[in-house]
């Protein structure tokens, strides 16, 4: 039975959501199928090779701001790109760790070149324009992978009654009063956390240009 290779990174990604990236296999692939697993060697030559492909397809589905749009500006391609970033790793069940294991395509090489070329058009050189995508992106993944692998921990625990996230610092003021803002309904707003961070990168890049217009 023929199989096409978009086919085999759909049913990819529907098996990686119900299982997990650790327990992603070949075999439980072939069978969700219902071929053999050679037939899914055809294609890919092994496992890492077709996350490549399923990291490929979870940015193309999900993450909308890839490439700066005509009217951005870097401060707002660089808050948007983050975003839609943050939003497709989280789309998927262990869409960090995906991400941060893999190999980019083609299309991603396209993707960093237009962010670059903004970036460049805006007086910083290419290797400070690389630092910035670089840097955003690996906030992004470190985020996502801690929220993610909460998000884990919590669906294997079951809470105590009557208990708050801030419990455990109580003897701890400066703490409780710096992490009681982020609690909502009971955990910590990661949204609000997300956005702060962004922000204080986003600051350090735009003090950096100020700072060198400056001492021109």
């Amino acid at each position: 039975m023929a199989i096409a290779k978009d086919q085999i990174v759909a049913a990819a990604i529907d098996l990686l959501n119900e299982v997990g990236i650790d327990q992603l296999t070949t075999r439980k692939l072939a069978t969700r199928l219902g071929v053999a697993q050679p037939a899914l060697y055809w294609h890919f030559e092994n496992k890492n090779v077709l996350l490549d492909a399923v990291n490929a397809e979870i940015l193309a589905r999900y993450h909308l701001v890839r490439r700066p749009r005509p009217t951005d500006n870097w401060q707002n391609f660089t808050l948007a790109y983050a975003r839609s970033a943050r939003t497709a790793l989280l789309s998927v069940r262990d869409g960090a760790r995906i991400n941060s294991g893999t190999r980019p395509t083609t299309d991603q090489f396209a993707d960093a070149e237009a962010a670059l070329t903004l970036y460049v058009a805006e007086g910083f050189s290419p290797e400070e324009a690389f630092n910035i995508s670089l840097s955003i992106a690996r906030y992004v993944v470190g985020f996502v992978l801690e929220e993610q692998g909460e998000r884990a921990r919590e669906a294997t625990e079951v809470p105590a009654a009557d208990t708050s996230p801030l419990d455990d610092i109580a003897p701890f003021p400066l703490l409780s009063a710096a992490l009681e803002p982020l609690t909502l309904e009971g955990t910590i707003n990661t949204e609000r956390a997300f956005e702060a961070g962004l922000g204080y990168i986003v600051a350090g890049i735009r003090a950096s240009i100020e700072g060198r217009k400056s001492r021109n």
